[in-house]
């Protein structure tokens, strides 16, 4: 390999120009290429440019492939813009054919109410798999990588599924469009917004109880100075050289300190108070048979229609959806409209 030229670099500026619609030559010289007018804009080059390579000496007026250049540097920006789509189609030589009453029991808790079984129908479904890159922001930083599932025809979070699909035996396709229906792609991401930051909980436990041992260590260490200050200027305040006018000074300043306290605990509690910012950095469409399974649910003696879908990666009912909020539930509970909804909607419905 040329000291000059690292060969994985120049492999990967083909590879990008190529797949955004570069024509390339290469010559003993180095290489050309022909650049499309939106590709030559993100570059902020010329339609038609050289780049020198390992082969040859360099070419007059030639862009450098080399750790820190520009080109590459807009190169690599440019890929990571985008992110990268891949698409796996699964088969099963067995779906669920009976047991899901059973499985509603057991998945399931319908408040006021009790359902049955009426029918089930093999379908095929997708799910979105977001690998997301996560920042929890507060006196200190923690970074990380965490993946969600949903189901994109129902929005509905599958918490075990990122557990349970393995990519072994399975044929990936590269996807340069999404073939998003519309408002799908919308919904799942109402969702994910919704639901990301309850569901990173669980991961960011130890970092939550990290910051909350500071803020409350922090905050009896605050009371016990300002308890001591106190003393300690009352104390002061029975020396007999001072003059009428400065015990008065002194007992205003003494009257402050809880306003002066109550500001200090509100600066601690913004200093280890979590923020967290969650972006997708992969993205996978699974579509896989399914099973969809009809739902009667009897309420007050009056008859309402839901579905399930059965999902056979995790051999479990995909959770429902609130109809108000998006949020997926295992607890259902319906207001005097049935509407399907969680806990907190149901308490006063916001559809009605």
């Amino acid at each position: 390999m040329n000291s000059k030229f690292n060969q994985e670099l120049i492999e990967f500026a083909c590879r990008f120009l190529e797949n955004r619609g570069a024509v390339l030559e290469k010559n003993g010289q180095g290489l050309e290429a022909l650049l499309p007018e939106n590709l030559s804009e993100i570059l902020e080059t010329d339609e038609h440019i050289k780049i020198n390579t390992e082969t040859g000496p360099e070419l007059e007026g030639a862009y450098s492939i080399n750790y820190g250049s520009p080109l590459l540097e807009k190169m690599v920006y440019a890929a990571c813009k985008d992110l990268p789509l891949l698409t796996c189609k699964l088969q099963f030589d067995y779906l669920k054919k009976e047991g899901f009453d059973s499985l509603v029991k057991k998945q399931f808790i319908f408040a006021k109410s009790e359902g049955k079984t009426e029918n089930r129908a093999i379908i095929n479904t997708e799910y979105i798999f977001l690998t997301c890159r996560y920042t929890a922001q507060s006196d200190e930083q923690k970074q990380g990588l965490i993946s969600f599932v949903f189901n994109l025809e129902t929005g509905s979070y599958v918490p075990r599924m990122a557990e349970f699909f393995s990519a072994d035996g399975k044929n990936f396709i590269s996807l340069k469009k999404p073939l998003w229906k519309d408002g799908q792609l919308e919904k799942v991401m109402k969702c994910i917004t919704e639901q990301s930051k309850e569901i990173l909980m669980g991961e960011l436990n130890s970092f939550y109880e990290a910051m909350t041992r500071r803020y409350k260590r922090d905050v009896v260490n605050l009371e016990e100075y300002y308890a001591a200050l106190k003393k300690e200027m009352e104390k002061n305040l029975k020396r007999s050289h001072l003059s009428e006018v400065s015990i008065k000074e002194r007992y205003k300043k003494i009257d402050l300190l809880p306003d002066e306290l109550e500001r200090k605990r509100e600066d601690l509690f913004k200093k280890y108070s979590i923020k967290i910012n969650v972006e997708p950095c992969a993205v996978m469409l699974i579509n896989t048979p399914a099973v969809k399974v009809l739902y009667n649910v009897f309420i007050k003696r009056v008859r309402k229609n839901i579905s399930f879908i059965y999902n056979p990666i995790t051999k479990e009912l995909d959770p429902l959806v609130c109809q108000a909020c998006g949020k997926s539930i295992t607890s259902i509970y319906f207001c005097n409209n049935l509407h399907l909804l969680c806990l907190m909607c149901s308490q006063k419905c916001p559809l009605c």
